[in-house]
């Protein structure tokens, strides 16, 4: 349920969150605003699972937000991490 759009939010906030992403190696490939119970969803690329969840805590404390992460895997190796566990 809406209440009011969050106070300091819009473009300035977003400036300090992406560079919060960049800082540990991140690039933001999708940001969209939502209508629901989640507010953004942003999938961002980092060049690990610790540096995704590194750049995923500082982006709550800047905002006071609840996030998830979802570490994903190219199509190729998911599909090779299921031939190896079919093999064993």
């Amino acid at each position: 349920r809406f209440h009011r759009p969050v106070k300091g939010g819009g473009p300035e906030r977003f400036k300090k969150f992406r560079a919060l992403i960049e800082k540990e190696g991140g690039q933001i490939l999708a940001f969209h605003g939502l209508v629901g119970p989640y507010d953004v969803m942003v999938l961002a690329d980092y060049p690990s699972i610790r540096a995704a969840a590194k750049g995923a805590a500082a982006v709550g404390n800047l905002i006071t937000a609840e996030s998830t992460t979802l570490p994903a895997l190219e199509p190729d190796d998911f599909l090779q991490l299921l031939k190896e566990l079919n093999e064993e």
